[in-house]
């Protein structure tokens, strides 16, 4: 009987690192080709635009990650984050910087209205 514990907690855990593993298997890299692949979609960008999005798009979540990991340097960051959104600027055409704005605004906006609706459900 104790063996037959010892062998369930055992899959158990090694069950639970395995799905572990393939959560982390793809890291930014595909988080970034698939914001690429959406900003292409949803904007036109021609082969030029990709290449020099994916740049920026790779320095935006390394200062992501910085912030994260250094909370104290947030200030510092706030201002890499601007000039990395002055990059994108130069990158996108007029038309398709203020269309990628209004849609990053609707994606709040979206968000923001679901955390509203399941704290309105939890206290009914």
């Amino acid at each position: 009987m104790k063996k037959l514990i010892v062998v369930a907690l055992l899959a158990i855990g090694l069950t639970g690192f395995a799905q572990e593993g393939k959560k982390k298997k793809g890291g930014h890299e595909v988080s970034t080709e698939m914001k690429v692949k959406k900003m292409t979609e949803e904007l036109s960008l021609n082969a030029d635009q990709q290449k020099k999005m994916t740049e920026v798009l790779d320095e935006q979540v390394a200062i992501k990650k910085a912030i994260k990991e250094n909370p104290d340097s947030k200030e510092e960051n706030r201002g890499k984050m601007k000039e990395n959104m002055k990059k994108m600027k130069e990158v996108l055409s007029p038309e398709q910087f203020e269309k990628w704005k209004a849609n990053m605004a609707q994606r709040k906006g979206q968000g923001g209205e679901g955390k509203k609706k399941k704290a309105a459900e939890s206290e009914e």
